[in-house]
């Protein structure tokens, strides 16, 4: 003869499975999340640039800036001029245009930039005429303007770089230093631009 509460036992652990199913399915149910996540922005522009033009003697200077300090001095000679300008369309290059200048000639540009982004930068290189530069040279770096294939003039920079600004502060002064060499060109205006290379802090590799 079967036992009714035995008979009964099968329907009572098959509730309880189809109860326990009903609850992990309600449990198991997917949730979206809608979310905006905003990145900051990397940028910076030039503010000012100045550049020696006195109305006395042009300054003068040896190969390579070699000797000690200071390195340039003032000439007997009044014949040469150079100016520097922020591109009025793009803020992110200066422009430098040497006027009736000679071998030996000297200048020196100072350019000041800030930075215009949302997150903090570090002035990484310099971009002279298109082309990447260390930033901080060991020896001037020596350029053809004109194309002849000889070097016009010798550019050293030292100061201004690697420094951490944050979003709206200034950078330090940025001093070029420019040498016109023997081969360049008579009777011809020189000109290149200057840009620099600026990353976020965390990406900055010192030299």
């Amino acid at each position: 003869m079967r036992n009714p509460k035995l008979l009964a036992l099968p329907m009572v652990v098959m509730l309880g499975l189809l109860s326990t199913g009903l609850a992990y399915a309600h449990w198991s149910e997917t949730l979206f999340v809608n979310g905006q996540v905003d990145t900051g922005e990397l940028d910076w522009q030039f503010t000012s640039a100045i550049i020696i033009d006195t109305t006395g003697p042009d300054y003068h200077c040896r190969d390579g800036f070699a000797g000690p300090p200071p390195e340039y001095w003032i000439g007997d000679k009044d014949v040469g001029s150079s100016s520097i300008e922020v591109d009025p369309t793009d803020p992110h290059i200066v422009t430098i245009t040497l006027n009736n200048v000679y071998p030996c000639y000297f200048t020196m540009a100072s350019v000041y930039a800030q930075n215009t982004g949302t997150i903090p930068l570090i002035i990484d290189s310099v971009i002279i005429d298109g082309t990447v530069l260390n930033d901080f040279p060991t020896y001037p770096v020596q350029l053809d303007l004109n194309g002849d294939g000889y070097d016009d003039i010798e550019i050293w920079w030292k100061d201004g770089f690697g420094t951490q600004l944050e979003p709206g502060d200034p950078s330090p002064e940025m001093s070029f230093w420019i040498h016109v060499l023997q081969p360049a060109p008579q009777g011809t205006e020189l000109n290149f631009t200057i840009e620099i290379v600026a990353v976020q802090w965390n990406g900055y590799v010192p030299p």
